[in-house]
């Protein structure tokens, strides 16, 4: 499926090189996936808006909205405001303000101190991609286990519980870092919107309402083109 994009095989079979445990001697490898330092990202994306002259509100908590068709009145919890149109791209927050097929699931990450010698380079994913994990410099960040409580992640409240980071650590000792010591240095959540399917939720839902969201724990990767379809919306 994926020849006809890149003019390659996208997928080769390659041998346990990094010795992670517990796992089959070879997997699956994806040769044109990369790294991104999302804080660079988040830090030029943020630049470009704001030389634009756009004004970026952070925390601000939106309660709801009222559509008046040709235009829209916001209410925040701290004030109000009305406007031509609104785009609405909160991912899994989304659940509380449409009434789309989108439901929030968090996720809990752990990183690691740094660890002398690290020789672990790349990207991975376990158990069906419920799991991720890949070196910041000489760091293993990881993430996931949402599988393990469906009922309990699927929440908009940003936290940890002790039943994922548990497996977690289990992971980064038994799989992942089995020969190495290493320390947690910091622990955080984050919501992502999930649904039935993969597939993005790119539409006008009225003459001055939009939606982009349901990214599927794959807006790094897709959040730029999906905003590029939003905007052509309208």
């Amino acid at each position: 499926l994926l020849y006809p994009v890149f003019g390659t095989n996208a997928f080769q079979l390659s041998k346990n090189r990094f010795q992670f445990q517990k796992v089959k001697n070879k997997y699956i490898t994806h040769v044109l996936e990369g790294q991104l330092d999302t804080g660079k990202m988040m830090t030029a994306l943020t630049h470009l808006v704001q030389s634009s002259g756009t004004i970026i509100l952070n925390g601000v908590r939106v309660e709801n909205f009222m559509d008046n068709r040709t235009s829209v009145t916001v209410k925040t919890e701290h004030f109000e405001y009305t406007t031509r149109r609104l785009m609405i791209a909160t991912n899994g927050f989304a659940s509380e303000l449409l009434k789309e097929d989108v439901k929030p699931a968090r996720a809990q990450v752990v990183v690691t101190k740094p660890i002398k010698q690290l020789r672990i380079k790349g990207t991975f994913h376990l158990d069906e991609g419920y799991y991720y994990f890949r070196n910041v410099d000489n760091r293993i960040l990881l993430g996931g286990g949402r599988n393990l409580d469906f009922a309990t992640e699927e929440t908009t409240q940003f936290g940890e519980t002790e039943r994922v980071q548990n497996q977690l650590e289990k992971l980064l000792g038994e799989v992942i870092l089995p020969d190495a010591s290493f320390e947690i240095e910091q622990r955080w959540s984050g919501i992502m919107g999930v649904g039935p399917q993969k597939l993005p939720i790119v539409k006008q839902l009225s003459d001055s309402v939009y939606c982009a969201v349901r990214l599927g724990g794959m807006g790094i990767a897709i959040g730029s083109k999906v905003g590029e379809e939003l905007v052509d919306l309208i």
